[in-house]
């Protein structure tokens, strides 16, 4: 499946702007009426109480081990509690060590935050007796359903719209986007985007993670269809080359399913099967002949992968600890409908630790593999897309057979805070801030057969900078990176990413 050119969203940033303005408000209103509307903490990072504190206050004398009596649950207005039991990972009869309860217990805590499914998690051990607890968890759940109306880029990213697109209005997107983050109750996720602009889409899309009776087999659905007036036709001397007319010139259609496995909670198994339908005017063709495998404007094929995903960080939005591992082996087209034939490998790892309380390293490889190599321009995102960029060469992009990227990061945490607010609506009134700021160097190599007119595949490139990451709810993180490529070049480069 050829993958879509990355949007990068703006409504995010809308949101910010109307938050800021109702809380401006709040302080207004807070100065008429003499009542604090709008507060701000510091957020204090304390571990949950140790166990070996409550065993003295419940005077048991030997608590080596507690086995766990029952599981209250609390706050889950809509979330089944057999899917916060099945992604906490415990269960009544379970053993539990003292000397480990509290770390076991936050690490737990942090799963069920990673679920997406709630803004605050809190396990606490209650009616301790001899050997035995109880197990309470409250839980407080997100906004799950919510019509945002979009407005995103078509560029790449941010900064390619705003220097080298010189922000073309003409190159938005807009419409409405529908979110459904937990239909029935069992973190099901119904998505519908009614997209105009520069690229007409219409996309649904619907993943249930448990369907068995064992909560450990999910399924997925995608349908998509969109079309264009321009399209990126080739790439000349690392940079992307556009045509427009005034009528479509390029058609897609998408039609998909999967399948999950996910004994473990960490990590899961995907296969995905899916039907593409890619058409393009002649004129492409004419303009590059490589655009497609043949002379047909059509083109019709099957993709089937496989996805391993094992996540041992301990925040997904933004890890500070653990290691993630993720590997991908697609197979597009099988000679039955076009002669698109391709098998690509990816791999990504990054492995997060702590080096003082609040210091964090962070080392992250991504690499890819395609083979055959030449592969037509239209199966062609490679470095430079996604996230497959080092931090400085956003400007770039390079169609390679295969590369490799590493990245490494050092950062401090020095902020940590959250803003109350009574104006706001119940699930947004607490926003929780923190800043990082961060210093890097990446390093990355592209080899490409026929380079063409590429002048950086086939050479080793290096940026370094600094910057800031801030962090909220919601898993938006906003990333300041300042950047120096090997080029010389230097820049400010944005990268936003939320659940929306």
């Amino acid at each position: 499946m050829p993958r879509n050119r990355r949007k990068v969203s703006m409504f995010p940033k809308l949101v910010s702007v109307v938050i800021l303005l109702m809380l401006t408000a709040s302080v207004v209103s807070a100065q008429k009426v003499h009542t604090p509307i709008i507060t701000i903490e510091r957020i204090k990072e304390a571990p949950q109480e140790d166990l070996n504190h409550l065993s003295k206050q419940n005077h048991l004398h030997d608590t080596s081990y507690l086995v766990i009596n029952k599981i209250i649950i609390t706050g889950n207005k809509k979330t089944k509690t057999s899917i916060i039991l099945r992604e906490l990972g415990l269960n009544p009869g379970d053993t539990l060590y003292a000397d480990e309860l509290t770390a076991y217990l936050e690490e737990r805590r942090q799963q069920l935050l990673n679920t997406s499914l709630f803004l605050t998690v809190h396990i606490y051990p209650v009616n301790m007796l001899a050997h035995q607890t109880d197990l309470h968890i409250e839980v407080f759940e997100r906004q799950y359903f919510l019509v945002i109306p979009m407005l995103s880029l078509a560029d790449r990213n941010f900064n390619v719209w705003w220097v080298e697109e010189h922000r073309r209005l003409n190159r938005l997107n807009y419409g409405i986007q529908l979110y459904e983050n937990n239909l029935t109750g069992k973190n099901d996720r119904l998505q519908l985007l009614l997209q105009h602009g520069y690229t007409r889409q219409y996309t649904l899309q619907y993943q249930l993670p448990y369907f068995n009776k064992n909560l450990t087999q999910g399924m997925g659905l995608l349908i998509s269809y969109s079309h264009n007036r321009e399209i990126n036709f080739e790439s000349a001397y690392d940079k992307q080359a556009f045509f427009k007319q005034d009528y479509f010139l390029k058609q897609q259609f998408i039609f998909g399913v999967n399948y999950t496995y996910k004994r473990a909670i960490r990590l899961k198994h995907k296969i995905s099967i899916t039907y593409n339908v890619y058409k393009v005017q002649d004129t492409i063709l004419k303009l590059n002949p490589n655009f497609f495998p043949d002379n047909n404007t059509t083109q019709k094929y099957f993709e089937l992968s496989y996805n391993f995903d094992y996540i041992g960080a301990d925040i997904w939005a933004y890890p500070l600890r653990g290691f993630n591992i993720e590997a991908t082996l697609f197979k597009r087209g099988f000679g039955i409908l076009s002669k698109v034939n391709e098998t690509s490998l990816s791999v990504d790892a990054a492995k997060f630790w702590a080096i003082f309380p609040k210091t964090f390293g962070e080392t992250e490889f991504s690499g890819e593999m395609h083979f055959p190599e030449n592969q037509p321009y239209f199966l062609s995102q490679e470095m430079g897309y996604y996230n497959n960029y080092l931090r400085g060469m956003e400007y770039f992009v390079l169609e390679s057979d295969r590369f490799g990227i590493l990245k490494n990061t050092l950062k401090q945490k020095v902020l940590a805070l959250r803003i109350h607010s009574r104006l706001l609506p119940k699930e947004f009134s607490s926003i929780p801030i923190q800043l990082y700021l961060k210093v890097y160097g990446d390093a990355g190599y592209s080899y490409k057969k026929n380079p063409g007119t590429s002048f950086l595949d086939n050479e080793f490139l290096y940026t370094y900078g600094a910057g800031a990451d801030i962090v909220s709810f919601y898993d938006a993180v906003l990333r300041i990176d300042y950047s120096i490529n090997r080029l010389g070049q230097k820049g400010l480069f944005l990268h936003f990413k939320s659940t929306f």
